[in-house]
Protein backbone atom coordinates (compact mmCIF):
# COMPACT_ATOMS: atom_id res chain seq x y z
CA UNK A 1 0.00 0.00 0.00
CA UNK A 2 2.01 3.65 -0.83
CA UNK A 3 1.84 6.17 1.40
CA UNK A 4 0.63 9.37 0.31
CA UNK A 5 2.35 12.40 1.30
CA UNK A 6 0.47 14.82 2.94
CA UNK A 7 3.30 17.51 3.74
CA UNK A 8 3.93 20.53 1.92
CA UNK A 9 7.29 18.86 1.04
CA UNK A 10 5.49 15.78 -0.32
CA UNK A 11 6.82 13.37 2.46
CA UNK A 12 4.91 11.41 4.61
CA UNK A 13 5.10 12.55 8.68
CA UNK A 14 5.84 10.36 11.03
CA UNK A 15 2.13 9.43 12.02
CA UNK A 16 1.58 8.63 8.07
CA UNK A 17 4.44 5.78 8.09
CA UNK A 18 2.27 3.01 9.75
CA UNK A 19 3.89 -0.22 9.50
CA UNK A 20 6.98 1.49 7.56
CA UNK A 21 8.06 3.14 10.97
CA UNK A 22 9.56 -0.07 12.43
CA UNK A 23 11.98 0.10 9.10
CA UNK A 24 13.90 3.18 10.67
CA UNK A 25 16.78 2.10 8.66
CA UNK A 26 18.13 1.99 5.21
CA UNK A 27 21.24 0.74 3.72
CA UNK A 28 23.79 2.88 2.23
CA UNK A 29 26.84 0.96 0.67
CA UNK A 30 26.12 -2.01 3.25
CA UNK A 31 26.09 0.54 5.90
CA UNK A 32 22.62 0.88 7.93
CA UNK A 33 21.58 4.58 7.71
CA UNK A 34 18.79 5.58 10.26
CA UNK A 35 15.80 7.83 10.01
CA UNK A 36 14.91 10.99 12.22
CA UNK A 37 11.77 12.52 13.36
CA UNK A 38 10.92 16.11 14.06
CA UNK A 39 9.92 16.15 18.09
CA UNK A 40 7.93 19.36 16.82
CA UNK A 41 5.88 18.62 13.70
CA UNK A 42 6.59 14.51 12.84
CA UNK A 43 8.15 15.24 9.57
CA UNK A 44 10.75 12.56 9.24
CA UNK A 45 14.07 12.98 7.98
CA UNK A 46 14.33 9.91 5.15
CA UNK A 47 18.13 9.44 4.25
CA UNK A 48 16.79 7.28 0.89
CA UNK A 49 15.08 10.92 -0.28
CA UNK A 50 16.75 13.56 1.50
CA UNK A 51 15.98 17.06 1.18
CA UNK A 52 17.17 17.86 -1.98
CA UNK A 53 15.36 21.63 -1.74
CA UNK A 54 17.04 22.18 1.46
CA UNK A 55 20.35 20.85 -0.33
CA UNK A 56 20.52 17.62 1.29
CA UNK A 57 21.09 15.13 -1.62
CA UNK A 58 19.30 11.78 -1.21
CA UNK A 59 21.64 9.40 0.21
CA UNK A 60 22.91 11.39 2.97
CA UNK A 61 23.00 10.21 6.64
CA UNK A 62 21.43 12.35 9.19
CA UNK A 63 24.95 13.07 10.86
CA UNK A 64 26.36 14.00 7.65
CA UNK A 65 23.70 16.88 7.49
CA UNK A 66 25.59 20.66 8.35
CA UNK A 67 24.68 21.88 11.89
CA UNK A 68 23.03 24.88 10.09
CA UNK A 69 20.17 22.84 8.34
CA UNK A 70 16.71 23.38 9.44
CA UNK A 71 13.30 21.02 9.44
CA UNK A 72 11.75 22.08 6.14
CA UNK A 73 8.36 21.93 7.86
CA UNK A 74 8.53 24.06 11.04
CA UNK A 75 11.91 25.35 10.78
CA UNK A 76 13.84 23.96 14.24
CA UNK A 77 17.37 22.64 13.98
CA UNK A 78 19.05 19.53 14.43
CA UNK A 79 18.64 19.22 17.97
CA UNK A 80 14.93 18.60 17.95
CA UNK A 81 15.30 15.47 15.84
CA UNK A 82 15.13 12.18 17.31
CA UNK A 83 16.39 8.56 16.12
CA UNK A 84 13.53 6.68 14.28
CA UNK A 85 13.85 3.13 17.44
CA UNK A 86 13.04 0.11 15.76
Amino acid sequence: MPIEPHSERGQPCAACLGQRWATSETRKGGERVSKYVCTVCDWVYDPEIGDPDGGIEPGTAFEDIPEDWVCPECGVGKDMFEKVEE
